[in-house]
């Protein structure tokens, strides 16, 4: 594991006290703007700390590293970058009305490279994370969407980043509560595309609780020494992801064709985001056995169904089926920023198909040439 440094942390009183809900069914008090329940009110709901990585909601400041939002850890894993709030580096201060870079609210968080235009090695290469351990439910699955952006070369269009130089932006989940970037138990999704290519780029991913907390990385991962090279995080969500599962799914059938039907729910705090207009939308997949790789089948699907055809001889055949829903929004309207929730696959189903078709064999003459 990487050094660690300044950590901003809520007494645990409180972030117990945050946890505490109410049922659904009742009719509300302390329903918000738009109908929305306040999502620290929400029975069961993880309660991610200053996820704007706000200076104002709170923030300590550190002697080499500047400092961390409320809530927030920095580790470092290579070279020696500048983990700060944007508005207090470039802003004048946390008070200050300044335009900075950002995505929502009034901050964000900057990764910026060592001697960043400082010659003679402008931009030093760095691996930095900042993380926060949130209590969950064993066996729930979350999804965490957030939002980054990385400037290899600076802010300057046209961008003088080489081509086959980049900085990988990563968010990620260890579903053991652990603290260490670098552990194998940690998912991550990346991309690694300039700010030019996508500017504000939305990461998600979900996975499901092992343990009474879960915890939540951001990362930035610049291998390579270039001049400007920053980053920027902001936005970030921690849900209870939305469902997905099979409807009266048949274990086994005297056909070769089986009608294959899904639904699912969006999770209450998704449903709670003020203006939300989430709606799920579902993969299917498939797999031959047990052990097969799985096999795209349907994407992008409303709640419904599906007839699967099997072709093959006289016989008993077992395919696996999973599927897996994710909570986005249409275009036009919406919550913004425009969060997107992925679910996590559910368990298979197994499907046992029994072909009457007898297949006649093929018989090939041998071809002489005179």
């Amino acid at each position: 594991m990487g050094r660690q440094f300044v950590s901003a942390r809520l007494p645990v009183v409180l972030l117990a006290a945050l946890l505490v809900g109410l049922s659904y069914g009742a009719a509300r008090a302390d329903v918000g703007p738009g109908r929305a329940i306040p999502l620290a009110n929400l029975a069961g709901a993880p309660v991610l700390q200053n996820p704007g990585f706000e200076c104002k909601v709170g923030y300590e400041k550190g002697d080499t590293w500047f400092g961390m939002p409320l809530g927030w850890t920095g580790v470092l894993m290579l070279g020696a970058p500048q983990l700060v709030s944007v508005r207090i580096r470039w802003g004048g201060g946390c008070d200050s009305n300044k335009w900075v870079e950002r995505l929502e609210g009034e901050d964000a968080l900057l990764f910026r490279s060592e001697d960043l235009e400082t010659p003679p090695e402008p931009g030093k290469p760095f691996d930095a994370a900042v993380y926060q351990r949130v209590a969950v439910t064993p066996g729930t699955a979350y999804s965490l969407s957030g939002w980054m952006v990385s400037l290899c070369g600076g802010s300057a269009t046209p961008s003088s980043c080489p081509t086959d130089y980049y900085m990988e932006k990563l968010l990620g989940i260890d579903p053991t509560g652990g603290t260490d970037p670098l552990s194998p138990s940690v998912i991550w999704v990346g991309d690694r595309r300039n700010f030019t290519e996508t500017r504000w780029l939305n990461l998600r991913l979900a996975a499901t609780a092992q343990s009474d907390w879960l915890t939540v990385f951001g990362r930035i991962r610049s291998p390579f020494q270039w001049h400007g090279n920053h980053a920027f995080a902001d936005a970030f969500s921690l849900v209870r992801a939305p469902s997905a599962y099979f409807v009266n799914s048949p274990a086994r059938i005297s056909d070769t064709e089986a009608r294959v039907q899904w639904d699912g729910a969006l999770s209450p705090e998704i449903q709670a985001i003020p203006g939300s207009t989430h709606r799920l939308l579902f993969d299917v997949q498939y797999r031959v056995g047990a052990q097969g790789a799985w096999i795209n089948w349907l994407t992008d699907q409303p709640v419904g169904s599906a007839t699967f055809t099997l072709s093959a001889c006289a016989g008993e055949y077992t395919y696996a089926f999973r599927v897996r829903s994710r909570a986005e929004q249409p275009e036009g309207p919406g919550a913004q920023p425009n969060h997107r929730y992925p679910g996590v696959w559910s368990e298979p189903a197994s499907i046992v198909f029994t072909s009457q078709t007898v297949c006649v064999p093929r018989a090939y003459l041998p071809l002489v040439l005179r």
